[in-house]
């Protein structure tokens, strides 16, 4: 006589199958969740960091006529470490100017034969300041070291300013 074998385990089977598909979506859920921790993370470091040369900058026109006079074709790199101290940033800033010329040089004769008056042109100054902040483990900024390091962040702003000088050599800003 012949038993019918009765079929049984498929249960298992089913469950182990289950359990692959569940754990495979929690791996996923994890990564999902740790790149998002990454993406806010970095946005709120950019934002840090562009505070923090928007700083910079405004330092920049504080000492806009001090500093630059220092070296105007070759700016020297200025380091704020209390800029480090407060935020965490590295903030480097340099200053340069370009003098020109607007108008030219004329030669008008005087009213009743008397000699002829001159009218210089008028000398504007336009400064480019600049400041980078960073995050970086270096003493300044942009950090070349740090660049690979995934919490790195490195923000930059430039602003101009255009300066005149009146006949009683007191600067003033350039009108538009």
């Amino acid at each position: 006589m012949n038993r019918l074998r009765i079929q049984s385990g498929f249960a298992y089977i089913a469950a182990v199958v289950l359990l692959v598909v569940v754990a495979g979506l929690a791996v996923a859920l994890l990564r999902l969740t740790s790149t998002q921790q990454s993406t806010v993370n970095q946005a709120l470091l950019g934002a840090r960091a562009s505070l923090a040369a928007r700083g910079g900058i405004e330092w920049g026109f504080r000492v806009l006529d001090t500093r630059c006079q220092e070296a105007p074709m070759a700016p020297v790199p200025v380091q704020l470490t209390q800029f480090r101290a407060e935020s965490g940033f590295h903030v480097t800033v340099t200053c340069s100017y370009s003098t020109y010329s607007e108008g030219e040089r004329i030669r008008m004769p005087a009213p009743g034969g008397d000699p002829e008056q001159v009218t210089d042109p008028l000398s504007k100054r336009i400064y480019q300041i600049t400041a980078v902040a960073c995050n970086g483990a270096g003493a300044g900024c942009p950090d070349a070291n740090s660049v690979a390091g995934a919490e790195y962040v490195e923000r930059a702003r430039v602003a101009t300013a255009c300066i005149v000088q009146d006949a009683n050599n007191i600067l003033q800003p350039c009108e538009t």
